[in-house]
């Protein structure tokens, strides 16, 4: 087991004088109801904070100063974002609802024009990752006939026709970019099948991996300090299992977060590390080969974690009604 002791930064301090303090960035509005951030990189190594309400609302912070960039127009009718960094475009935000997925300028908020994708079925969640040939792809993940979309982020075109296998409403994506360039498309259905695509092609890559756990609703990635990658997948009743991404092999025991807990992870300069909290309570970090907890938890909940060039991680989280947090954590070692 690793023992850390995290200092948390101010975001701003960080920034600016690279003080050991413990002050922390916090974002409000005026939205009912719990602000659900979420944390991405932009292709120029710009990190970017969006927010998600349950009035439909979308937003877009600065994460060092709290102030408020844009507010969406419309409400969306689901919660889950993603961020995608196109050539020679404008950064995309991409929005799972149950009228298919929606794409914003992330400089404006506004709607952008394109083809409707996936407007006649619902999208449970959303992903952006990179192709070989440097397009930039959304996959959606679909209830009705449990298929996968593939989607330019740019333009909203499709890549390729949506690809089937699962048996059951798919629940969540996650892309994986490997260390030869491939890019993998992970989904999961409610019964734990997880299977993995090449996104380039549309083809299944490797066997399906029949994962435990009961109404699966969330499968993240992340590289750990061995080359492996891995996926981390949670259902609702708290069961946590780990993956070999590129093998399809477990890694380690089943861990018990607890039931309605939300998942993220990051990598750190140490190795990866997994964010768990619950609804109303507090994010625990986990060490992600050895799938032991470590440091004191943390205040808030629904976290979203993003890796810094520097080692250290920035955490989002919900600390208040129409409140996030946003703290800087670095390990002591």
């Amino acid at each position: 087991m690793r023992t850390f002791g995290w200092r948390i930064w101010s975001v701003g301090d960080a920034v600016r004088q690279g003080m050991h303090s413990a002050g922390q960035t916090v974002c409000t509005t005026d939205s009912v109801g719990p602000l659900w951030p979420t944390l991405a990189r932009a292709r120029s190594g710009q990190a970017v904070l969006l927010s998600s309400s349950p009035d439909g609302a979308v937003h877009r912070w600065d994460m060092f100063t709290g102030r408020m960039l844009w507010a969406s127009d419309s409400g969306y009718t689901g919660s889950l974002l993603a961020v995608a960094s196109p050539e020679d475009s404008n950064l995309v935000v991409a929005i799972a609802t149950e009228d298919g997925v929606v794409r914003l300028n992330a400089l404006t908020g506004e709607e952008l024009p394109g083809p409707e994708m996936a407007s006649d079925n619902t999208i449970w969640d959303v992903a952006t990752g990179v192709l070989p040939d440097g397009r930039v792809f959304i996959a959606g993940a679909g209830h009705c006939d449990f298929p996968v979309y593939l989607w330019e982020a740019a333009t909203g075109v499709p890549l390729c026709p949506p690809l089937y296998g699962h048996t059951g409403p798919v629940k969540t994506v996650t892309a994986i970019t490997l260390q030869d360039g491939t890019a993998l498309v992970a989904s999961e259905d409610e019964s734990g099948l997880i299977l993995r695509w090449d996104a380039a092609s549309g083809q299944p890559f490797g066997a399906p991996i029949h994962g435990p756990g009961d109404t699966n609703m969330q499968l993240v990635s992340l590289p750990l300090g061995d080359g492996r990658t891995m996926l981390a997948s949670l259902d609702m009743h708290g069961t946590l299992s780990r993956w070999n991404a590129v093998t399809g092999e477990q890694i380690g025991p089943l861990l018990q977060p607890g039931p309605n807990t939300s998942l993220t992870a990051a990598t750190a300069a140490d190795g990866g590390i997994l964010f768990t909290a619950p609804f109303d309570g507090r994010t625990t970090l986990w060490d992600a080969t050895s799938g032991e907890p470590f440091g004191p938890s943390l205040p808030g909940s629904g976290p979203a974690a993003l890796t810094c060039f520097d080692g250290s991680v920035r955490l989002a989280t919900r600390t208040g009604e129409g409140e996030m947090t946003i703290r800087r954590l670095f390990d002591r070692e």
